[in-house]
């Protein structure tokens, strides 16, 4: 039994079921309230949704969980498209992990943002890279699903998974070392979940490879040669070779060996 599979059996009742529809529907109330609220307000609002270490100890105690809820988007062309997203690969990462499972992955990423802000207390972190950890864990588990990029070409995850991380390791490199301490922590639970599986993929492709070389070598290189002349299995297909004390011998040059 695994390390995992001993946690889930003594805490799995306390996964949330469902914990994706609760944060889309926590992102869309968030959306909707600075959408109708003031500039100032609404700005005022995220302030205080963003997890910063000064604000939780300044008695915001909803800072560690409410960053979560702030969207991706605030752009109304894009949060429909981003909240159905996020709730097919949420859903699908706990119909195939279960609740408990789904759950630790999440939190595990929340929690080792909340850690981060220990180094940078002043520091805003937001939802972005927590969610783009979603989209890779689900972009590695169905590699193969096609979604319609711009609802017209149809881009496989594998690439789609590939092109968000390169997106969003662009802008960090860009960025300050406590984005960079972000965008750590948050996808920090991507390697954890998926890091040993990735490692013997990896070298069971490379026995793969060594296997095929040493199979293509074997089938180049003769298994007959003749002792007279050198012809080989493979250079003369077309002739018999015959086994005695002195080695192999072709059927062309059996006689002149027996002649000696």
């Amino acid at each position: 039994m695994s390390f995992l599979d001993k946690l889930e059996k003594r805490f799995g009742s306390w996964a949330i079921r469902g914990l994706t529809n609760y944060i889309v529907v926590g992102q869309a109330l968030t959306f909707l309230m600075v959408a109708i609220s003031p500039p100032e307000t609404a700005a005022r609002m995220l302030e205080l949704m963003e997890y910063r270490l000064v604000n939780f100890l300044g008695g915001y105690f909803w800072n560690p969980v409410s960053f979560i809820l702030i969207p991706k988007t605030f752009s109304l062309i894009w949060i429909a498209f981003s909240l159905m997203i996020l709730h097919m690969m949420g859903s699908a990462l706990e119909e195939h992990w279960g609740a408990f499972r789904y759950n630790l992955y999440v939190l595990l990423g929340i929690v080792c943002v909340v850690a981060s802000g220990v180094v940078f207390p002043y520091h805003s972190f937001s939802s972005y890279f927590l969610l783009t950890s979603i989209f890779l864990a689900f972009a590695y588990l169905h590699p193969e699903i096609e979604l319609n990029l711009f609802f017209v070409l149809p881009v496989k995850m594998k690439w789609l998974g590939w092109f968000t991380f390169a997106m969003a390791l662009f802008f960090v490199l860009r960025e300050g070392p406590a984005t960079k301490l972000e965008f750590v922590a948050s996808l920090i639970n991507f390697p954890i979940f998926f890091g040993a599986e990735i490692i013997r993929g990896v070298r069971s492709k490379k026995r793969v490879r060594t296997m095929k070389s040493e199979k293509r070598r074997l089938e180049v290189e003769p298994f007959h040669t003749c002792s007279v002349c050198g012809a080989t299995d493979v250079s003369h297909p077309d002739r018999d070779f015959r086994y005695r004390k002195d080695g192999a011998v072709c059927s062309e040059c059996v006689p002149l060996r027996e002649e000696d």
